[in-house]
């Protein structure tokens, strides 16, 4: 898998937006765990358990209180998440999503680009300031070219319209991240470039395609409306709905107290929001 290679680490230890890289000030300085964690365990910091034995002794030793990992620990508390998965050979998409799809290609062409700088700009641009390091798509671009990802870029009338980046490694390809600019969304953008990007999957032979995480209502999190948006979008293009490993753990039982009632009064607001929408529709 993709998310075993050094490339992947290389992304988590530059990137610092995932769980197990929590970034943290150290001195000044921010470091994400997974970086400290190699000063506690440095021949080849595998992906064993001894990896985690390191970033729980980093975390300890600089007093972070709570982590999460995208696996399944035994001594850890399961927060288990969904992800939507589609075979790009057998797509069953629903009736909304084949008419946009439709309406799209009469307005769209799109392009496979080589290079990020420009991508890089337009992201920021879209999401009206910087959100991730320029190395991040110093890394995308090294990927495109080790065959490892692929950017798409739809265009109208010549006229950039957004972009979406796949990751694919083996058999398995998975949606990475995308923008779109506000002016060209009627044209379902998103849209489009998943269909393309559904058929550049085939022509690699690749059956398994990860479009991401669900969001549903629940103790762990509540989602905006923005997400659960997102997640219906993601659904639209059938698929399987699987069962995504993730565990937290607290060095502080207090801590630990704390944010689970904060998580319990977030979850009831969330309910009687919900059930005075229903009541009011």
């Amino acid at each position: 898998m993709f998310w075993q290679t050094k490339e992947w680490r290389e992304y988590l230890l530059n990137d610092g937006t995932g769980y197990i890289d929590r970034s943290i000030n150290v001195e000044g300085e921010s470091i994400t765990l997974l970086q400290i964690g190699e000063e506690f365990y440095s021949p080849g910091f595998t992906e064993t358990p001894t990896k985690i034995y390191a970033i729980e002794a980093a975390a300890e030793h600089y007093g972070v209180k709570q982590i999460q990992v995208d696996t399944m620990i035994k001594r850890y508390l399961q927060i288990p998440s969904l992800t939507c998965v589609v075979d790009p050979f057998d797509i069953h998409m629903s009736k909304g999503h084949k008419s946009a799809v439709t309406k799209a290609n009469k307005y769209l062409n799109y392009s496979v680009v080589k290079t990020t700088e420009q991508f890089m700009k337009d992201y920021f641009e879209v999401a009206g300031k910087r959100t991730r390091p320029k190395r991040t798509f110093e890394l995308l671009e090294e990927w495109i070219s080790k065959g490892f990802g692929t950017l798409l870029r739809a265009e109208y009338y010549g006229k950039t319209a957004g972009y979406t980046y796949i990751i694919h490694h083996e058999n398995y390809a998975y949606y990475f991240m995308s923008c779109v600019f506000e002016q060209y969304k009627q044209f379902n953008v998103s849209h489009f470039l998943q269909s393309k990007a559904f058929e550049i999957l085939r022509e690699k032979g690749i059956h398994t395609y990860g479009l991401g995480e669900q969001c549903y209502n629940s103790l762990l999190h509540q989602p905006s409306e923005k997400e659960m948006n997102i997640s219906l979008f993601k659904r639209g293009f059938g698929g399987e709905i699987i069962y995504k490993p993730r565990s937290e753990y607290f060095f502080d039982q207090d801590y630990m107290k704390q944010v689970y009632e904060q998580r319990i009064i977030k979850y009831q607001e969330a309910e009687r929001e919900h059930i005075n929408n229903f009541s009011e529709a």
